[in-house]
């Protein structure tokens, strides 16, 4: 997070075609950038591409110095190296200029998912899933047609938090479903013997048991169904995604 002292000035000066200095703010990209670090952003005199380290405009007229983990023909898409959550799109107009790293450190920096890692472990196919949807995503005939055809338990919860707890008390290994996850959930590895997974509900940095929002903290994984990031399917596609990846999962 790049601090607003003087952020007005400094980004008038980019937009000019000059390079400015910036302080890292936070430990979302540790440890290619730490906190208190001072860098140089330059202007971009060339296309930028995946794996940039750039600074941003964000939607709420913020700063950020992350990473480009997506491109679009109009939009790009961001995140830091720590965040198991890409931040939502921002127009190419909104990417100011690309932080000064050498090449090297570049390179020796695995960004691709490197500090991702979840409870989620290959020792052998899962035998047990259970789908937790919020009423208003899918319909109570549909959650029935489903479950008899595939095996799946779904469960109708509008407030999950208590099942979120309660699952995790026994040993369910808990999954998420957002759109902005960075993982996907054909990239998980399926070597729990119990998954529960969530899906249709809001998603923060903590959990706000009142209204129902799952904290990431309080979960083993967040992943999306879509290919793109910020791409929200229709609940039953999702649902049908999930039944994919318990397919997957299963010894047939």
């Amino acid at each position: 997070m790049l601090s607003t002292r003087r952020q007005d000035f400094l980004i008038r000066a980019l937009q000019q075609g000059k390079s400015i200095p910036i302080v890292i703010e936070g430990h979302c990209m540790h440890p290619l950038l730490v906190q208190g670090q001072q860098i140089s952003v330059h202007p971009l005199l060339d296309e930028i591409k995946e794996g940039d380290v750039v600074l941003v405009r964000d939607q709420m007229n913020g700063y950020l110095a992350h990473r480009i983990i997506s491109l679009g023909r109009d939009f790009v898409v961001t995140a830091g190296d720590r965040n198991h959550m890409s931040d939502p799109p921002v127009r190419r107009k909104d990417v100011l200029g690309r932080l000064d790293i050498p090449e090297e450190q570049m390179l020796n920096q695995n960004f691709d998912n490197h500090c991702l890692s979840t409870a989620v472990r290959p020792q052998g196919p899962f035998s047990e899933m259970k789908v937790v949807v919020h009423p208003e995503a899918i319909g109570a005939s549909l959650d029935e047609v489903l479950s008899r055809a595939f095996g799946v338990e779904i469960l109708m919860e509008e407030n999950p938090i208590s099942q979120v707890r309660s699952m995790k008390e026994k040993g369910w290994t808990t999954i998420v479903i957002h759109e902005g996850a960075r993982q996907h959930l054909s990239e998980l590895s399926y070597a729990a013997s119990r998954i529960v997974i969530f899906a249709g509900y809001d998603v923060a940095r903590e959990t706000d048991e009142s209204a129902g929002i799952i904290g990431m903290s309080d979960v083993d994984v967040v992943a999306r169904t879509a290919v793109d990031y910020w791409n929200g399917l229709q609940a039953e596609l999702s649902i049908a995604a999930i039944i994919g990846f318990h397919m997957r999962g299963t010894n047939v």
